[in-house]
């Protein structure tokens, strides 16, 4: 009995032990699962905000901003950039920004959003970025949306992209191929996100179109490291925390990628310095560079129109920064205007009759000067000539005279100031501008001539002696095979004649032609040059005719530039005279302005003769009167080129079409007595 008393005393104390460890070990449990859960939460924000930052840089890269409209506090506020202030603005206040005919578009648009008529959407419109009382400035803004929170209103999350550059390039470059828009119109940007290790957790739908990606999760890069791919593998090993930034070109033939890519990898690192992640932005520029490659072809020939054009902007510049300027201010009640040269002491005091008399069109300015307080009572900027107020009074000068209205404590209009500028050397500089502008323009267009040109010219003797060539192995006939030799050798001679002008050209662009004068019997020089001269003449209707007034003549002269132009003088004539003669002589006169001789060459012809409006063009680079004449137009250049540097003159003498011409040239020599 006492034995089973004590059990039954004994049983209650055993089950409340038992009790308390088992509710020990339910808490033990229940903390250690609280605090894996706590762990894996914190984990899964920090990824999330790691994530955040990523997707924030990405924007930024792009320029991209994002608002948060609260619909039912009608406030807007920034959330990544500083589209508008600090504390944000009222919806009413950023819609008084949108240009009136989009206005109501974009109210209707933020309302169904706000009301769940939709989820998210696309729009864009106008807004305008001036300042208050400025001319508006209008902007085209690329609005995507989303709707955030759980109660209706419902928040509306926005990302603006300002495409103002965009689609002003659309409307002024419309010509141009479709390859140079797709450019321009869009900025494609590929992303991806890399754990620690290099291996792929995602990427955006622009990555997945650019790298031809097979589904959301295909093997070939998502199973594979990006360290032991090309680019990286060379570059970059794991656990380095550079980062890079480089254009190359990405090959994976798997998916049947060639493409240049411009690509920015950029680790993400933990508090301690570690790398958690990896982005990877990524941009193709196969059209960039294409494009680019094409330009730098074209920009070779217009090299020194360019550089003339970057002086006249430099001192474009200059006059700009140093323009002779006045400050001025009027005062409707004194009806005077006060200058002054600097703050703090005026230079001149004129009533508004008076200076008006210093515009040089003062008819025209009567009716602003009599209603003067109402033509200034807002801002102007008038661009007008003008006598000097300031210098002699005889002069005129460009001025620009800036004006913005001044009112009292009480609001009241009382008068306006501004600036005075002499902008008269900047006028001028824009007109040399235009000119230098003007001559690059003329530059590509002759450049392209002279591309199509060569094209034809050096084709067709190329074709001619390819197929005279073939048909010489299958005649027979010794004199028609004479004859096609002749041909060949004719064409070759041409050949030689175009690539000879194009390498001539091409010395005198790229330095001065360096001319070497030599001891030479002219006269004997003159027969030999006239021998093979005579042979290019080969219509029966047309004599060569020579005419050498020396037997023997001693000069000091450049005979292979001589040459160079009596050839091309006779070429010339060859091309043009189908009947009469061609005459090719020389002689010596005096100079009365120096105490040298002079040579005088020419070359007379009575061939198709050149009109007189179009004599003083004969002599520039890829003239030709006649289209359907072989030749480069770089000849006759060539010859005024030569003489030039010889210091003396060219010229043409012609009555008019159908009359024969006569080309001549003059250059200073040194005879040496007999």
């Amino acid at each position: 009995m006492e034995t089973m008393a004590h059990m039954t005393l004994a049983a209650p104390g055993t089950l409340t032990i038992l009790m308390a460890g088992l509710a020990a070990v339910v808490f033990i449990v229940t903390v250690v699962f609280n605090a894996l859960g706590v762990r894996r939460l914190r984990r899964r924000t920090h990824r999330a905000a790691k994530i955040g930052q990523i997707m924030k840089y990405a924007m930024q890269t792009e320029r991209v901003t994002s608002l948060r409209f609260e619909m039912g506090r009608g406030r807007i506020t920034n959330t990544v950039g500083n589209f508008l202030p600090e504390d944000g603005i009222s919806t009413k206040e950023y819609l008084d920004t949108v240009h009136p005919d989009d206005r109501q578009k974009v109210s209707r648009f933020l309302t169904q959003l706000s009301i769940g008529r939709m989820s998210n959407g696309e729009m864009r419109y106008r807004r305008n970025t001036a300042r208050r009382g400025e001319k508006p400035r209008w902007r085209y803004i690329f609005n995507s949306a989303a709707i955030s929170g759980k109660i209706m209103p419902y928040d509306v999350v926005c990302t603006l992209k300002d495409e103002t550059d965009l689609y002003e390039d659309q409307l002024q470059e419309q010509d141009l191929d479709t390859r140079y828009r797709s450019i321009f119109e869009r900025s494609i940007v590929g992303l991806a996100i890399y754990d620690n290790e290099g291996m792929l957790i995602a990427a955006n739908k622009d990555m997945h179109d650019m790298m031809h990606m097979e589904g959301d999760h295909d093997p070939l890069f998502y199973d594979v490291n990006i360290f032991s791919r090309q680019p990286f593998r060379d570059i970059i090993k794991p656990d380095d925390v550079t980062e890079l930034h480089f254009c190359t070109k990405m090959i994976v033939p798997e998916r049947g990628v060639y493409t240049y890519m411009e690509l920015q990898l950029t680790p993400q690192l933990d508090d301690v310095g570690h790398i958690q992640h990896y982005a990877l932005a990524a941009r193709d520029v196969t059209a960039e560079r294409e494009f680019y490659l094409k330009n730098v072809e074209n920009d070779k020939q217009i090299r020194r129109a360019n550089e003339d054009i970057q002086r006249y902007e430099t001192e474009l510049q200059y006059l700009m920064d140093k323009c002779d300027m006045r400050v001025w201010r009027a005062s409707f009640k004194n009806h005077e205007v006060t200058i002054y040269k600097s703050l703090s002491r005026y230079e001149q005091k004129l009533s508004i009759e008076q200076i008006a008399r210093y515009f040089v069109n003062y008819g025209l300015f009567k009716d602003r000067i009599r209603n003067f307080q109402e033509e200034f009572n807002r801002p102007l900027t008038v661009v007008c000539q003008m006598k000097s107020v300031f210098h002699n009074p005889d002069e005129i000068h460009w001025n620009a005279i800036d004006s913005i209205p001044t009112f009292d404590a009480e609001g009241n209009l009382e008068g306006c100031f501004g600036t005075l500028r002499n902008i008269t050397p900047l006028i001028q500089a824009q007109e040399k501008l235009k000119e230098e502008t003007r001559r690059a323009n003329d530059s590509a267009r002759l450049k392209s001539v002279f591309m199509a040109n060569m094209t034809h010219e050096i084709r067709t003797p190329l074709n001619s002696i390819v197929g005279f060539s073939d048909l010489l192995t299958m005649i027979d006939d010794p004199e028609q095979k004479r004859e096609m030799v002749r041909v060949i050798m004719n064409n070759c001679d041409m050949l030689v004649r175009l690539i000879n002008d194009i390498l001539e050209i091409s010395a005198m662009d790229g330095s001065a032609i360096i001319i070497s004068p030599e001891e030479v019997d002219f006269a004997k020089v003159f027969d030999d040059m006239c021998e093979s001269l005579e042979q290019r003449v080969q219509m029966p209707t047309v004599t060569f005719v020579k005419d050498n007034p020396y037997a023997t003549l001693t000069m000091s002269v450049d005979q292979r530039r001589v040459q160079q132009v009596v050839t091309n003088f006779v070429t010339n004539a060859v091309k043009y005279t189908r009947q009469g003669h061609i005459r090719v002589g020389y002689r010596i006169e005096d100079n009365a302005d120096s105490a040298r001789p002079q040579l005088f060459i020419y070359c007379e012809d009575t061939g198709a003769g050149i009109p007189k409006e179009k004599q003083a063009s004969v002599f520039e680079r890829f003239v030709k009167l006649n289209d359907y004449v072989q030749g480069t137009g770089l000849g006759l250049s060539i010859c005024k080129a030569i003489t030039d540097r010889c210091g003396g003159q060219i010229g043409v003498d012609s009555e008019g079409e159908g009359k024969g011409s006569t080309f001549w040239m003059r250059i200073p020599v040194d005879i040496k007595k007999q």
